[in-house]
């Protein structure tokens, strides 16, 4: 019995890239009718998430998500470029797409995950563009925080939907 178990978690940690689970190979798995076996979140990770929904509340209030960003923070938008500070982000990343919306982007939370100081948010994000048409994206953003502001930040989206609205639409002057 012990070999078998041996063997299953052998097979689990090959199938997983590698990835150990603490525990046996039957707490890391759940098993249909069973929750899943999950650790505690620590008081950091509760925070740092309540920072987050905090923000896209702001956000969807007329706000800005991205004043939970410390001044220097680093975004990488992957497949794209990186933004060594908050106000080039602003500038350059984030302008070009918000500039071309009528209406503020609506961002609707799907999940968020912690680990640490990191925040991992996947949500979707609505508006109507200048010309009248909608605007969605769906967002996957990876935000590791240091003293309750973002410090890094990778951002993944749909950049076929960016670039169909910068195509689109003419960046007001």
């Amino acid at each position: 019995m012990e070999r078998r178990s041996r063997r299953g978690f052998v097979t689990l940690a090959a199938a997983t890239g590698g990835l150990l689970f603490a525990g046996t190979p039957a707490e890391a798995i759940p098993h249909r009718g069973r929750s899943p076996v999950t650790p505690r979140e620590s008081d950091r990770e509760r925070v740092n998430k309540a920072l987050v929904r905090e923000a896209f509340a702001r956000q969807n209030g007329g706000g800005s998500f991205y004043d939970v960003l410390d001044e220097h923070a680093v975004w990488t938008v992957v497949n794209g470029r990186t933004y060594r500070s908050r106000r080039e982000f602003l500038e350059e990343g984030s302008a070009p797409i918000l500039t071309r919306l009528g209406t503020y982007l609506h961002m609707t939370p799907q999940e968020l995950w912690a680990d640490g100081d990191t925040v991992i948010a996947r949500f979707e994000g609505d508006a109507t563009a200048l010309d009248g048409l909608p605007y969605h994206n769906e967002y996957c953003w990876v935000l590791t925080f240091r003293r309750d502001a973002v410090v890094r930040a990778y951002a993944y989206l749909d950049m076929v939907a960016v670039n169909e609205l910068i195509d689109r639409v003419e960046a007001p002057r």
